[in-house]
């Protein structure tokens, strides 16, 4: 007898359609699973018996065969247990679903993973797959209690929330108890615009050009690198950066909900306190694989944990150079490509990158020269405003009182009004900040007066800028306008936007006569 029941598979933060084919055959009682099923899947077989079992019914003596189509798509991860379960059950008559004749099992989409006795256990990467059942206009959605209120985040779609496969059947079959397992829609609660702020500016002590750099970073989306001697307040500069940005929009905010639940990290956001934007901070030691991406079948990187968020770079001169040159592309592009054999998948990663180092590197501390600097000049090309970060003196640590500092809420004002200048500017545009302006953009929203391109031509020759930096110092200098709520670019912006981006030996000249 044959049956047919559906589920799906992400394909990087978005899903497709999985058709589940059950065949009972003559022959010795054994379950074959074709369609590219990874070793997850195939594991499978045993998980579906012991809790087909455990449910109270009966495993078939007879041949299973199981097609996962589409056959060329790679299938991977446990989600496929409850959608198999009820396939080998309706196949072999164990189940009537006569009662729903006009919302049969072929109306639903299931999803999770079966325990020995039974059990639905929560699997990653569900609220994906919930909007493409909401697009594919299935009458509703079979998951775990557990994964419930991420599904339920996708408006319009019916989500049925069960304990075990005894329960999902009385989905399928008892159309009077279905309303005992339907999950009410779950607003997504955003960042309030006074929530409370952890990492507050106005501890900072000092380092007033820095704070400045943050800001314009925040407000553009700026790439930061913060070079100085140790303790001078580095660390605490780059963990301020996020809470300045402006809160996250539903839009945006579902955007990150589902890079980590495809990533299997969605118990470290709180749903219900209200989403704020990632600040990732991983460890110097970390792979390539670990900052970009990657596995036999990708999984998001730090830097797609990062999206609409800040990521943060500790120590870079601890970082392997090889991996740090991996960032080249998703900073220009704001996504990553990762290419296997058989699959190719696209995440998100429009992250600001704020880095920190000492301004010597190596072994020798004594050896100072620039070429010991450790990552690549193109790298170093692609940070838009590069500051000197002095030692402390002793007023600025014993006098200090927090009371006297600006706030973070004070300058998100001050930024939240920048990103709504960019927003109305740029409503026809892919690009959602100043520092993603294509060269047309640039052309159209960047045209200085004439004192202004003599300032900066001037600038050029000096600082001999190439022309990837001469484009951060246009981007940048746009953000300075903005913040200033001026329509034209000054003089004066571009001054302040060059001084960002001084030239390498010069800073670190700077650094070491600190």
């Amino acid at each position: 007898m044959f049956s047919k029941v559906f589920s799906g598979t992400n394909i990087g933060i978005k899903a497709q359609a999985v058709t589940i084919e059950v065949d009972l055959a003559r022959g010795l009682p054994q379950i074959l699973i074709v369609g590219l099923p990874d070793a997850a899947v195939s594991e499978s077989r045993e998980r579906v018996k012991a809790a087909i079992k455990s449910s109270g019914f009966e495993m078939p003596l007879q041949r299973v065969i199981i097609n996962m189509a589409p056959a060329d798509l790679k299938k991977e991860g446990s989600l496929f247990d409850l959608a198999i379960a009820l396939g080998i059950l309706s196949s072999s008559g164990q189940i009537d679903l006569d009662p729903l004749s006009s919302e049969s099992i072929q109306k639903f989409w299931l999803v999770g993973e079966l325990s020995l006795n039974g059990d639905l256990k929560a699997c990653r990467g569900v609220l994906p797959i919930a909007c493409a059942a909401k697009e594919n206009q299935v009458s509703g959605i079979i998951l775990s209690e557990e994964n419930a209120e991420e599904a339920s985040l996708v408006k319009g779609l019916k989500v049925y929330g069960v304990k075990n496969l005894v329960q999902a059947i009385a989905v399928l079959t008892k159309p009077e108890e279905q309303e005992t397992y339907l999950k009410s829609s779950f607003s997504l609660c955003l960042q309030k615009e006074n929530q409370t702020i952890r990492n507050d500016l106005k501890f900072v002590k000092g380092q007033y050009q820095a704070k400045r750099a943050l800001e314009i970073a925040a407000a553009g989306n700026h790439n930061l690198l913060l070079i100085g001697e140790p303790g001078g307040g580095k660390s605490m500069l780059a963990k301020c950066l996020a809470e300045i940005m402006p809160p996250l929009n539903s839009e945006l905010a579902l955007e990150v909900i589902k890079v980590y639940s495809v990533a299997g990290l969605l118990h470290s956001l709180d749903l219900k306190a209200g989403i704020s934007r990632p600040f990732r901070a991983p460890h110097h030691s970390i792979s390539g694989a670990g900052l970009i991406g990657g596995g036999s079948y990708p999984r998001p990187g730090e830097v797609s944990l990062a999206n609409h968020g800040v990521l943060f770079l500790d120590e870079l001169a601890e970082f392997d150079k090889r991996t740090l040159d991996t960032l080249r592309q998703p900073i220009e592009s704001g996504e990553v490509c990762i290419s296997r054999a058989r699959i190719s998948l696209e995440y998100p990663a429009k992250f600001l990158l704020i880095a920190a180092c000492n301004p010597y590197v190596g072994t020798n501390q004594h050896n100072k020269n620039k070429n010991n600097l450790i990552i690549s000049a193109p790298l170093w090309d692609r940070f838009s405003l590069i500051v000197h970060v002095p030692p402390l003196k002793a007023a600025e640590l014993i006098d200090f009182s927090p009371l006297e500092q600006e706030s973070s809420l004070e300058v998100r004002t001050r930024v939240q009004r920048a990103w709504e200048i960019q927003q109305d500017r740029l409503t026809s545009s892919l690009a959602n900040s100043n520092n993603y302006l294509s060269s047309d953009e640039l052309n159209r929203y960047c045209q200085l007066k004439p004192d202004g391109e003599a300032f900066l031509r001037y600038a050029i020759e000096t600082l001999n800028l190439t022309g990837r930096t001469y484009d951060h110092v246009l981007k940048t200098s746009r953000t300075i306008a903005d913040l200033e709520n001026s329509t034209e670019i000054e003089e004066e912006h571009l001054a302040e936007a060059v001084q960002y981006r001084l030239d390498q030996a010069n800073l670190l000249a700077s650094s070491n006569s600190a």
